[in-house]
């Protein structure tokens, strides 16, 4: 018979009115149980934390802790094996927030572009390229780029696509 914890037999309503000290140890739990590999059960504690917090999944909070442990390839392992519990603009969010942990600005910044162009309307999005574009030192081309990226003009989306790569363009 297997042994289990507290956090993994509880349900979200258990937790709705947790302490802080019981959002530490759903911290602690999520951490531990990746160092065990056990990415099951970590994404339960992290859903739990979620749930505390108001938000519907837990992926997010796992990926942040798994890529603050830095191990991208648990990060991408995570988000593949959850990928069907999201939305697109979240995966987009993660795909990038996991290329840019690992340095690779260049593929944040692709992959935010694309699902802008995609999902226009999203500013999260929309803010996260800006922040990929601050990093990469064309903050100053953010404006352009994002009042460009998503519209129905053919011209004006390779412009931003191209602004958004670092490279200049003339006017």
């Amino acid at each position: 018979m297997a042994r289990h914890s507290a956090f993994e037999d509880s349900s979200a309503q258990d937790v709705q009115h947790a302490t802080v000290e019981s959002r530490a140890v759903l911290k602690v739990v999520m951490r531990a149980h990746l160092a065990r590999g056990a990415l099951g059960r970590a994404k339960h504690a992290a859903d739990l934390l979620a749930a505390h917090d108001g938000q519907a999944n837990g992926l997010a909070l796992l990926i942040d802790m798994v890529l603050a442990m830095g191990d991208a390839q648990l990060a991408r392992r995570a988000l593949a094996e959850n990928a069907a519990q999201i939305l697109p603009d979240e995966d987009a969010l993660i795909r990038a927030r996991i290329a840019q942990a690992q340095g690779d600005l260049e593929a944040a910044r692709a992959i935010l572009v694309t699902a802008i162009e995609a999902m226009p309307d999203l500013a999260i999005l929309r803010r996260a390229l800006a922040e990929v574009m601050v990093a990469t030192g064309t903050a100053a081309d953010v404006r352009a780029v994002l009042a460009h990226l998503g519209t129905a003009q053919g011209a004006t989306a390779p412009r931003a696509a191209t602004l958004a790569s670092g490279a200049s363009v003339a006017d």
